[in-house]
């Protein structure tokens, strides 16, 4: 990594940063700039001039000491699959891969950015028995015109994105990078330094106000992505103005608070989302049944619920652990927050802009 990187992440909500440095990344700043609604939704900018507002306000009261930032891209219109293609070398392979995807895509390949992770090789036998080398990848396919809206967004801010990643991705390599740092913490402790046990299958779930990424890796490496728009922490807060009849930001704020006299509604509420989440991992399991779902790592400010942990691991039937901040980078304190930012605590808001500092697909 870089010496000093910032992360972008741009969401229903807020605009938010994080500038990380050094080898054993360690939080330097840190800060967010909240949005009116209806400026993003899905992960799609629908109000250019509000979000490049927001960014020119947020590198004021922030202080980032560069303007260069990797940029976090999580709409439902993102594609992720995992496909087999005829081996070929790397090379060729990135140059290939519009051809030989084209009739996956739900937009013309001219109208979608493409990207992929190379996942290994496979020997396949094809119908006159002879034996085939394959590769197989983890397609990425995002529609060029939101990607692009977002970056002229960053850009008239006087910023400049130097790679849009995927951030269920991004979560991927800070969830695997927590896991190590925690199981060799623990192997230190049993008197075992430096030992490290076999990586073991995790969804990494990200509750955002209006929607759910699921990510599945063993290890780092992603076997799942599904972004589902429509769900997130927004649906805890429309559940609450039905049954009480009060305006959506006093609803808002009660949520957040976890105010005890809603806690049935919101239970209900909550457990309707985890549904949801479990019907999506039953579909992984029926496409994947090679790499079964040990664990459950959760963040966003949707899961920020006190039930939703519980209401998680009881539903799922696994163990559940929140991906903070904290568990992510070193230097995380209260102190460090910046004028300005959205009032949601530091492990919850950003962790998706940490986690883009950690890499990009390509």
């Amino acid at each position: 990594m870089a010496s000093t990187v910032v992360g972008l992440d741009i969401g229903r909500t807020a605009v938010r940063a994080v500038e990380l440095r050094g080898k054993n990344p360690t939080l330097r700043r840190h800060g967010s700039i909240e949005l009116g609604r209806g400026a993003v939704e899905t992960g799609v900018v629908a109000d250019p001039h509000q979000v490049t507002a927001a960014c020119r306000e947020l590198w004021k009261s922030g202080r980032f000491s560069t303007r260069e930032v990797r940029l976090g891209i999580s709409s439902g219109s993102v594609l992720v699959r995992q496909i087999e293609l005829d081996w070929m070398p790397p090379a060729d392979l990135k140059r290939a891969l519009r051809y030989q995807v084209a009739e996956l895509l739900p937009v013309a390949v001219d109208d979608a950015n493409l990207d992929h992770v190379l996942l290994g090789e496979v020997t396949r036998r094809d119908e006159s028995g002879q034996e085939r080398r394959m590769v197989r990848i983890l397609l990425v396919a995002t529609a060029r015109g939101a990607v692009d809206e977002m970056v002229r967004a960053v850009r008239a801010a006087g910023l400049r994105a130097t790679t849009a990643d995927l951030a269920p991705l991004a979560l991927v390599r800070a969830a695997a990078a927590a896991g190590r740092r925690e199981a060799l913490a623990h192997a230190a402790e049993q008197g075992r330094p430096g030992e490290l046990p076999p990586p073991r299958t995790e969804a990494v779930i990200d509750v955002g106000s209006d929607k759910v990424a699921v990510a599945v890796h063993t290890g780092g490496v992603p076997h799942f992505v599904r972004v589902a728009a429509g769900l997130g922490g927004d649906g805890l807060t429309t559940t609450l103005v039905a049954a009480t009849g009060m305006e959506w930001d006093q609803a808002e704020r009660l949520k957040r608070e976890a105010a005890i006299e809603h806690e049935p509604t919101l239970r209900h509420a909550t457990s309707r989302l985890v549904n949801e989440i479990s019907a999506t991992l039953d579909f992984y399991s029926d496409t994947d049944p090679e790499h079964s779902v040990a664990s459950v790592a959760v963040t966003g400010a949707g899961a920020a619920h006190p039930s939703f942990l519980e209401t998680c691991s009881r539903t799922l039937g696994l163990p559940v652990r929140p991906l903070t901040l904290s568990s992510v980078v070193e230097g995380v304190t209260p102190s460090r927050r910046a004028k300005g930012e959205a009032p949601e605590r530091p492990s919850d808001a950003y962790v998706v802009p940490a986690a883009l500092c950690l890499g990009a697909i390509a």
